[in-house]
């Protein structure tokens, strides 16, 4: 499993960074885009944390990413795409990865609308008002993303799992996660899991609380064909802890 520390410094430290560039790398050969934004009330800080957030997206899941500027646009304002091989796994399905090209006086870049940069700000101020929260998603992905994790003992399981019992509708009890680690713990391991998007944050009723606190990690397979698949995994905050859960899944 791939090793995020590096992204998560990027991530931790976005809201803080001021004076960069705004400009995003793509592509297997990490070809670079400007990024311009639709919002002119946007400060230097927020965009250069957009901008983070972005690359973070596209570090891993954008290597298949390409620029297609030769058939033009059909929207306004636009000169092309930047192309991508599916819905990035690392936003909800509510928002969209951009992806129109506009033009500006030094070339083509991405266009961010006032909604996502919107959205970010919000995103932003959450992760502000909840920094031990969101510091505990990014050690937790760590975690997950590390070979630690892989060699994960079955007794160990239930402090990384919640699941619910589809008799009684409550949580399941300890020690049966650890009679079905077997079954459980390959099918997470065959996951890699990567550095999620400050937009991965979000709340929902499904769960043991009436709102439940979730985030969508990214993760990808690599199946026979050898043709990478990306998805979304959701983990749940739970007693202080992030842990994954499967609450719309009943147990076997």
């Amino acid at each position: 499993m791939k090793t995020t520390s590096a992204l998560i410094v990027a991530v931790l430290c976005a809201c803080h960074c001021a004076g960069q560039s705004n400009v995003v790398y793509y592509g297997t050969n990490a070809s670079s885009i400007s990024v311009s934004f639709v919002d002119p009330n946007l400060s230097v800080s927020a965009k250069a944390s957009i901008v983070a957030d972005l690359q973070i997206c596209l570090s891993e899941w954008g290597k298949k990413t390409y620029l297609s500027l030769d058939l033009g646009a059909d929207e306004p304002g636009l000169i092309g795409y930047l192309q991508r091989p599916s819905i990035s796994p690392h936003y909800p399905e509510s928002i969209d990865f951009p992806d129109g090209v506009t033009n500006t006086p030094s070339g083509p870049a991405l266009l961010i609308p006032k909604a996502l940069s919107d959205a970010y700000t919000n995103a932003f101020a959450f992760a502000a008002a909840n920094s031990n929260v969101v510091a505990a998603a990014y050690e937790f992905v760590a975690f997950i993303s590390s070979s630690n994790f892989v060699s994960l003992s079955s007794n160990a399981l239930p402090n990384y799992i919640l699941l619910k019992n589809k008799y009684s509708e409550t949580i399941t009890e300890s020690n049966e996660i650890v009679r079905l680690a077997s079954q459980i713990i390959p099918g997470l391991c065959y996951q890699t899991f990567y550095t999620p998007s400050v937009l991965g944050f979000y709340y929902s009723p499904e769960g043991p609380s009436a709102s439940n606190l979730w985030l969508n990690i990214p993760s990808s397979t690599l199946p026979s064909n050898n043709m990478m698949e990306w998805s979304g995994y959701s983990v749940l905050w739970h007693n202080g802890k992030w842990v994954f859960c499967s609450w719309n899944e009943w147990m076997p």
